[in-house]
């Protein structure tokens, strides 16, 4: 996430602004589009997808609080947005404009520092992410992702349990695996009390329960290898 001190200056200028609450799938930016913004996110999660030239698409990340996306409008080069943004759920962010960015981070060294700081973590994600997708199981990898977007949002109130607004679909496109094993999978985990499955829900018990049964899965694996 993008350091505290960092928002601060960011977000303080008169130029920003903030948008919110939008509604579940409001699309903030599109791909192919001019990266004339940046947008730091407040509250509720927002999904970037890709889309590749043959037309298959699948989605990169999912950020939540405290994460800056857009941040190609920090380039001096005419850029383009990589992916499209699009709200998973309600949420707020605030809209950065190019020049606001581009000047603090060239004048602000606290602001250039953990601009640097921030994109050099986004891009050691993606490398664990090609990690996953290459080397670990389709269970593994719902089991790891369920834990990591149940960090994101904020428990249930007056019982346990992370609530999280994602069609199986959209998993199976964080993932990289099909509908069909995808669903298979969560049904599987669900008769083991892991998680509860319901309409565009699914609700986690615990993320530190996924992940100790993520490393137990891997022990297995190893064992019978």
């Amino acid at each position: 996430m993008l350091a505290t001190g960092v928002r601060s200056i960011l977000l303080s200028g008169h130029e920003v602004g903030r948008l919110g609450p939008i509604r579940r799938g409001t699309s903030l930016f599109s791909q192919g589009q001019p990266a004339q913004e940046a947008y730091f996110i407040e509250d509720g999660l927002v999904k970037l997808t890709r889309t590749s030239d043959t037309g298959n698409k699948f989605i990169s990340a999912i950020y939540g609080p405290g994460h800056l996306i857009g941040e190609e409008a920090a380039s001096d080069n005419l850029p383009l947005y990589y992916s499209m943004a699009e709200t998973l759920t309600a949420a707020t962010v605030y809209r950065v404009p190019c020049d606001t960015l581009k000047r603090l981070v060239s004048v602000n060294a606290e602001v250039c520092n953990g601009f640097i700081t921030y994109l050099l973590e986004r891009s050691r994600a993606l490398e664990e992410k090609g990690e996953l997708l290459c080397l670990y199981d389709v269970e593994y990898r719902i089991l790891y992702y369920l834990a990591y977007l149940a960090k994101l949002v904020k428990p249930l109130h007056g019982e346990s349990g992370y609530q999280l607004p994602l069609t199986q679909l959209e998993l199976a496109d964080l993932v990289g695996a099909t509908r069909e094993t995808t669903s298979t999978t969560l049904n599987m985990l669900e008769r083991r009390g892991l998680i509860k499955l319901s309409r565009r829900l699914m609700t986690v018990n615990s993320p530190t329960t996924l992940m100790d049964a993520a490393r137990d899965r891997l022990t297995h694996r190893k064992a019978a290898g």
